[in-house]
């Protein structure tokens, strides 16, 4: 094992493409979950906006660019636009609870490194049910963070929305947006890699030392503020995350798949990219655990007398 003071970048980063390699079929079954959520949502927002559009001859009007025709059927569906909302809220309320399962189990893997199916699949479901609600306590303490994030979106949004306004070129647009936008995403971006770092010694520890949520929580935060390295890391991730998505975007730009051939190439297409990203993800929490096992042992909480006494 590398020594702490000897984890670098290049460490971190290695440690990605050989958890792909080595656990593949994980990362392929939880990518099969995620798959399954985003189609079941897609299905119901489908089913509720056909009930709009489907028998409109203005909305292909709209589709093909008309402005005008696209704002009239918007005002003209709004009931199912909320309805729409409502679905894809209930989806991403599905996946927070389900994410806190399916990330204990990648990072016991990760950690514990099993070998074979059976035992990988043995110690995923072990680590994701083990660490389940510690990991939403962890989530509630991390809302001061993303309290503080939305006070700065709040703030640069007000300093912003006067110079969009009376915006004139691209430029003029970009920089209010940027700065105010970067802080917000900035410190959620801190909040994100206290939390995810939190996960990693509260998956390793669990077993042998229980460390309290909050105590976890205080101590990964100086371990993050100390070791600028460990948000480099995590921001190459996004970083490779957003040129995935926004180079599939400029792929897709002026080429349009009409009929059912190109729609079922248009899902391929954009599911390899949702693997692919999957991917870096799942790289990023591999370079996580690899640094997280640096870290020195939280203390032992103090065991209650009547506890050591029946040990005794």
């Amino acid at each position: 094992m590398i020594p702490a003071h000897r984890f670098g970048l290049a460490d971190l980063i290695a440690a990605g493409p050989r958890a792909v390699a080595r656990y593949t079929g994980t990362l392929l079954a939880v990518f099969v979950v995620q798959t399954i959520v985003a189609a079941a949502c897609m299905l119901g927002v489908a089913v509720v906006l056909a009930q709009a559009f489907a028998h409109l001859p203005m909305w292909d009007e709209a589709v093909d660019g008309n402005l005008a025709a696209l704002m009239w059927c918007l005002r003209a569906a709004r009931a199912n636009f909320l309805a729409s909302g409502g679905i894809v809220f209930a989806a991403l309320l599905l996946w927070q609870l389900a994410s806190w399962f399916l990330a204990g189990g990648l990072y016991g893997v990760l950690g514990q490194r099993p070998e074979g199916r059976a035992e990988t699949a043995r110690c995923f479901g072990a680590s994701g049910a083990a660490t389940y609600l510690a990991y939403a306590r962890l989530a509630l303490c991390s809302i001061p963070g993303w309290l503080v994030a939305m006070f700065a979106l709040g703030a640069g949004m007000g300093w912003a929305d006067p110079r969009i306004q009376y915006a004139l070129t691209v430029g003029d647009l970009v920089v209010p947006l940027a700065v105010a936008f970067l802080p917000a995403l900035a410190i959620l971006h801190v909040v994100g890699t206290i939390g995810d770092y939190a996960r990693v010694e509260l998956t390793l520890r669990h077993d042998s030392h229980e460390p309290g949520v909050v105590m976890t929580y205080a101590r990964t935060t100086l371990f993050v503020l100390r070791r600028p390295i460990v948000l480099v890391h995590a921001g190459l991730g996004w970083l490779v995350f957003a040129l995935v998505t926004f180079g599939y975007a400029f792929l897709a730009q002026g080429h349009a798949m009409y009929g059912a051939e190109g729609a079922v190439t248009l899902f391929v297409i954009r599911q390899g990219v949702a693997l692919a990203r999957t991917a870096v993800r799942f790289g990023v929490m591999a370079g996580q655990v690899e640094l997280g096992r640096t870290r020195p042992l939280p203390p032992r909480r103090a065991e209650p007398a009547g506890e050591a006494a029946k040990r005794a």
